[in-house]
């Protein structure tokens, strides 16, 4: 009995890590300030180790997750890499369903002037918190 309960324990865990490792962790949307019909991934924003860049992803819905009840008719979740510094966004693409992870050689996207100007309010909360979120090396 306990041989199994560490291999389901072990199985839950390596899980877990391949969820964080896709990009496909929980998920915290939270409305950003000032907006009435915009979410942030709380739990998707981070920064890139390598790079100092924001990676969030944003939606236009509902609070409670939107990729587990997301209406077809609703436009997707975008996913940005932010350079605060230069005040300057990168786009990442589109998700449909929350597996979408980051492109191949998502750093070299075009940077694109304006992160309030695509991102809104969500992009400059991120960039004003940039110091507390977590960094994490990204692929």
């Amino acid at each position: 009995m306990k041989r199994l309960g560490v291999c389901l324990l072990s199985v839950s865990l390596g899980a877990s890590a391949l969820a964080l490792a896709g990009g496909a962790a929980a998920e915290t949307w939270k409305l950003a300030p000032g907006e009435t019909k915009t979410y942030y991934d709380a739990d998707f924003t981070r920064v890139d180790e390598a790079s100092g860049l924001v990676v969030t992803r944003i939606a236009e819905g509902k609070a409670n997750g939107p990729y587990k009840a997301w209406p077809a008719g609703k436009g997707p979740i975008l996913l940005f890499a932010l350079d605060c510094a230069a005040n300057k966004w990168m786009d990442l693409g589109m998700d449909f369903d929350g597996t979408k992870g980051l492109p191949k050689g998502w750093r070299k996207e075009p940077k694109v002037d304006d992160i309030s100007g695509a991102v809104g309010k969500a992009g400059k909360l991120a960039c004003e918190t940039k110091d507390s979120l977590p960094k994490v090396a990204l692929p």
